[in-house]
Formats: C-alpha cells, structure tokens, sequence
C-alpha cells in the first residue's frame, strides 16, 4: 500500500518536471520557426529584361502632304472653241510635242479664208498700182525730154513762148499724176501689211486648236472630252514627270521653325501594312501663307485657318506605289544618331537627381547603375555612358518596387532592348 502511495507521488513529480521542459521546447520551437521566417532569403521578383544594343536615336514630325510629280500642271485651253478630239488616255505616257488633243474653231477657218481673198487683193492693187507708177514715171520722162526740146527751139526763135509753157503744165501734171500713183502704192502696201499681220494672228489662233505635250510626261487626268465646247483657260488635262515624285506639304508654323532643307524624309501611303518611302526636304518657303495666299501660289487649300509654311520632299526613287494627288504621311528627321547605344524609355528611372537603370548582376539580382544620356527620342534614348551592348536591363514591373541586391528572375524571356526598326544595320 506504502508502495502504490510513494509510485503515485513520483509519477506526480515527473509531471511537474516535464511541463516545463515542454514549455521550454514549444519556446524554442517558435523562437526557431521566427528566426527561419526572418531570415528566409526573399522570393526572386519577375522582371522584364532587355538586352543592351547598339541602334539609331531620332527626333522626328510627322505632318500631312500630297503626292505630286515633278513638272506636275494642269493644261489649260489656250483659245476658246470646241474639243474636236481627245488623242491620249488617263495614264498613258507621251512625249514632248506628241498632240493631246484639238480643237475646232470654224468662225475662225472663216476669218481666215476671207483674210486670204482681202490680201490676195490688195496684192493686185498694188501691182497695178506699182505699173501706174512706172507709166507715169515713163510718161514724165518723155514730158520733160519733149520740154527740154522745145526750151532749145524757144531760145532760137522756133516755136513761140507760149507752147513752152503749156509743156510744162504737162509735166507738172504729169509729175503730180506719178506722186499720187506712188501715194496710192503705199496705201495700199500698208493695208497688205495690216492684213498680213492679222492673217497671222488667226494663224495662231489656229494653231493654237492644236494642244501637244510640253514635255515627257505621263497623263494623269482629262477633264473634256470630244464635242466639249471650252472657254479661254479651261481645265484639259493634268500632266506630271513620272521621273520624280514629290510630296507638297503645309507645316505648321512651329514645325517649319525646326525643318531644314536636305533634312530626311520618309513618306508612306495612310493605312495600315504600307511601303515607306524615303528622301529630303528639297524647298522650305521662306515665309508663312494663309490659306487664300497658299491657294494662289498654287497649293492645295489646308483645313486650318491657320497660316502655314509650304514646304516640298522630293523621294529619292520615283515609284508608282504613291499615286498622285493623294494624300500621305510624311515623316521629316529632325535629329539623328546613329550606331550608338540605344535603350527604351520605359528601362530609364529618373526619380533621383540623376537619371539610372537596374541592371541584373551576376547573382540574378538588381542593381543601380546610374547613366548619362545623350539624344532623347519618342520611344528610345541615347546612352552616352553607363552601359555597353549585351548588358541586360531590368524593366521594373509596376505592382512591386525594386531595391539593390533583391534577387530576380526573367518573365518571359529576354527581349531587344529597342525595335528591329531601330537598330543599326
């Protein structure tokens, strides 16, 4: 019985021991648990890199124009009349002097046909005329030969006084008959001459019914066709060089302050998958237009009622792509660098007094790296001096923010650092 009493006793005192014991190790437990929780390295954050590269950087506009060729004009009626026929198509190409069309003009066939019966008269006017001249210079000849004889004979006594002088009342008429004929022969030159000049003018007229190309070109637009009757300065037809495209544009007065001549250009068709053409800035007008004084010098009538500066791209190759009169983008380099490094905008960080970069180091894990920056485009920058070609840039992603040392791991791969448009080539 003693023996039951002094086991329940000892199994008591094992129990009062041991609940501490269990405290203590539930302690360290936890203590255990915290200190692995605090130093548990911290999950790598997913990160967008770019890769380093060596590309173009440039400032640019982009401005509306119209495509046009070179010697582009429109042909317009030189008299008034009637289409008597339309030789040549939309598209077709001609040469210089090739006719493009004629016109009739009968009243003028007319005019002329009675011109020739006037002229054709007073040509025989003349000529007899010139013959009345001749007799009467033939007839004062012979008057004055028969004066002379009978002056002789009146000074030896042989015919009386008086017969000398009814002689020269002869030739006195005689002479005045001559001066008259000659007077009359330059009348009648004068009137020749006035209707030859104006035989000439109805010529012209003529020929003028008569429209050729004033140059190798190609036919862009007739606007008559066979039996139109047109005015003085109608609209035919629209010719351009084929050999050389331009683009007319009407800048902005705070774009033209930054264009130069010889500046870059590229040109592209509006919508969506289209070539893109390139050349320069060939003409800047020296001075803003409004729209009724650009219309004057020739350009298409903006939109805006504001002033504008007309400026002119010539493409470097002609191209049948860009089809005249429509309207394009045109792209003009402003400022350019090119084969130099080369990084997206959205990779640069400018929240300290200088602009960085987070870099991924050897260890995975992001690092600042400040930089200097050179030319700044739209969509990319140049970097002067803080990087080199193939290093990989951290894109910080918008939900968490980076600090030095914090490990990091590539979502999605690794990717350019700037578009394939922009890299060198």
């Amino acid at each position: 019985m003693i023996w039951h009493k002094d086991k329940k006793k000892f199994k008591t005192g094992v129990q009062w021991l041991a609940m501490p014991a269990a405290l203590a190790a539930v302690g360290l437990g936890g203590w255990l648990t915290y200190f692995l929780v605090l130093n548990r390295p911290p999950e790598p954050v997913a990160v967008r890199l770019l890769t380093v590269e060596r590309g173009n950087v440039e400032i640019t506009i982009t401005e509306g124009g119209t495509v046009e060729l070179r010697e582009q004009r429109i042909v317009k009626s030189p008299t008034e009349g009637a289409v008597d026929r339309v030789l040549v198509k939309p598209g077709e190409k001609v040469t210089s002097g090739q006719v493009l069309l004629t016109l009739r003009y009968p009243e003028r066939k007319i005019a002329l046909a009675k011109h020739e019966l006037q002229i054709r008269e007073q040509e025989f006017t003349l000529a007899r005329d010139r013959e009345k001249i001749v007799e009467a210079q033939q007839q004062l000849t012979a008057e004055e030969g028969e004066l002379q004889k009978y002056s002789s004979l009146a000074t030896v006594g042989a015919v009386a006084q008086q017969q000398v002088k009814r002689q020269e009342d002869t030739v006195r008429t005689v002479r005045a008959r001559l001066r008259d004929s000659q007077a009359q022969a330059r009348i009648t030159g004068v009137k020749l001459q006035s209707l030859q000049l104006e035989r000439q003018g109805i010529e012209q007229q003529l020929q003028n019914t008569i429209v050729s190309a004033p140059f190798n070109s190609v036919v862009l637009g007739i606007y008559v066709k066979d039996g139109d009757g047109v005015q003085f300065r109608t609209n035919l037809l629209t010719l351009g060089d084929p050999n050389q495209v331009l683009v007319k544009l009407q800048l902005s007065t705070l774009n033209a302050a930054r264009v130069r001549v010889n500046q870059i250009a590229r040109v592209s068709a509006i919508g969506p998958s289209v070539q893109t053409f390139t050349g320069y800035v060939q003409s800047l007008y020296p001075q803003a237009l409004t729209p009724e004084e650009t219309q004057k010098e020739g350009g298409n009538q903006n939109q805006s009622t504001q002033a504008t500066v007309p400026a002119t791209v010539l493409l470097n190759t002609p191209t049948s792509k860009l089809i005249p009169n429509s309207r394009v983008n045109v792209e003009i380099v402003l400022e350019q660098r090119q084969n130099v490094v080369v990084l997206s905008t959205e990779a640069i960080q400018r929240s300290g007094p200088h602009p960085f970069v987070w870099v991924r180091d050897s260890q995975n894990k992001a690092q600042k790296r400040t930089i200097n920056l050179g030319l700044e485009g739209l969509v990319t920058t140049e970097v002067t001096s803080g990087l080199h070609a193939g290093e990989q840039i951290i894109v910080p992603p918008p939900q968490s923010q980076l600090k030095s040392g914090m490990p990091v791991t590539p979502e999605g791969g690794i990717q350019n650092g700037l578009r394939p448009a922009q890299r060198s080539k």
